[in-house]
């Protein structure tokens, strides 16, 4: 890769939001999309990263070939935004920071921002600028809740979830609960049961048996299970059931419904036929404490204007770091060239010293040409840069001296 890969303006971004009229429509397709996505956009492209999520479905891309991605995307989805440069970093670093979610300040986004660039990264997509852009999101997101308060009291959908399912049972002690799906929001509302209640059983339905025991495995004292999705028709009666999945209407959900004593539905759209509370509710439920949140958005987007202004600082480094390697190298094929002409010099008779001159003469002019014709060429804007190498040359023999 060369240096150009640290510009920032080779980052665009694509996407579509909760705020967008397709999404819904999206929504249920969003993991076949996305496996789409990268089949159809890797080839055309340096890296990518696709960040998809209940609220949203956005394609980070570094130095796309612009024509023939914008038909690739207009394939992906019918509406949406994009942003390029500085306006995408941004985005991402607001996103990874709550500043972008239907929740202010909710807690899921950072995680699911960090595994999105984990995964790319796993299977070979990302590339150096997008794991810079990502790791200064995910720098931003976990500033902006440590050093503000704009998470404060915040139940992100998952937890929320749990909470009511509580609050209508008196509390999950000794239930039996059932979550409907394997992805984040289920291992959310998992990990915040079993953290904050003690439930005789849990219950896990998805179509992947792998995830689930995952998420089973986050409730190690209660007593778990792994249940076909399609099966979920024929359990008996459970006390909360928690659903969290793409895709739609289940039918079968309306039957384990009518045998569960509260139904929390947090899909979009809406998986159960037959809900206690649907994500209406929920987002009610998370929102009574919007207007202390609101009031930390300055010093967290000053955080985001810091993490962007160090990340443009960082690009910038890491671009001269490698254009000064580079030069390095072209060098050491310079001094490798040179010091075999000098052997054979030497083997020919030549007197050592001379030949070992020459070719250090020789070296100088080549390795140091390039940099001479830069100079030359625009005396006019370059003739401060001249004198500042030159300073710095003459620094070299000067503390030579004094060693």
């Amino acid at each position: 890769m060369e240096s150009e890969d640290f510009d920032i303006n080779a980052l665009e971004v694509y996407g579509v939001t909760f705020r967008d009229s397709c999404f819904l429509r999206l929504s249920p397709e969003a993991e076949d999309l996305a496996e789409r996505a990268y089949r159809e956009l890797a080839p055309l492209s340096r890296g990518v990263v696709i960040v998809s999520t209940c609220n949203r479905f956005e394609v980070y891309l570094d130095s796309p070939a612009r024509g023939r991605v914008e038909e690739a995307i207009g394939g992906l989805f019918t509406c949406g935004f994009h942003l390029s440069g500085v306006d995408a970093a941004r985005h991402l670093l607001r996103v990874a920071s709550g500043l972008e979610s239907a929740i202010l300040g909710e807690d899921e986004v950072l995680g699911q921002v960090r595994e999105a660039w984990v995964n790319a990264r796993r299977r070979g997509y990302s590339s150096e600028l997008l794991d810079t852009v990502f790791h200064s999101a995910i720098s931003a997101g976990a500033r902006a809740r440590n050093s503000t308060n704009i998470s404060r009291g915040v139940l992100g959908y998952p937890r929320a979830a749990v909470e009511m399912a509580a609050e209508r049972l008196g509390g999950l002690d000794d239930k039996v609960v059932l979550i409907v799906g394997a992805g984040m929001a289920a291992s959310e509302m998992a990990q915040h049961l079993c953290s904050k209640w003690r439930p005789s059983k849990v219950m896990v339905a998805d179509r992947n048996a792998e995830k689930a025991r995952a998420i089973l495995s986050l409730c190690p004292s209660a007593g778990g299970e792994f249940i076909e999705l399609t099966k979920v028709a024929n359990l008996d009666v459970v006390d909360a059931m928690l659903v969290a999945i793409k895709g739609g209407m289940r039918p079968e959900l309306g039957v384990a419904a009518r045998r569960s004593k509260v139904v929390v539905d947090i899909s979009t759209p809406q998986a159960s036929p037959t809900a206690h509370v649907t994500i209406d509710d929920v987002k009610d439920f998370v929102n009574h404490n919007l207007s202390r949140r609101l009031a930390e958005v300055p010093a967290a987007e000053g955080i985001v204007e810091d993490e962007l202004s160090r990340l443009q600082a960082m690009l910038l480094r890491k671009s001269v770091d490698k254009a000064i390697s580079s030069i390095m190298r072209v060098i050491s094929v310079i001094v490798d060239e040179e010091a075999k002409v000098t052997a054979k010099n030497i083997e020919g008779g030549e007197d050592p010293y001379q030949a070992i001159m020459t070719a250090l003469n020789s070296t100088v002019k080549r390795a140091m040409f390039p940099i001479f014709s830069y100079l030359r060429e625009r005396p006019e804007s370059r003739a401060e840069l001249a004198r500042e190498l030159m300073n710095r040359y003459e620094s070299m023999l000067g503390l030579r001296g004094r060693g």
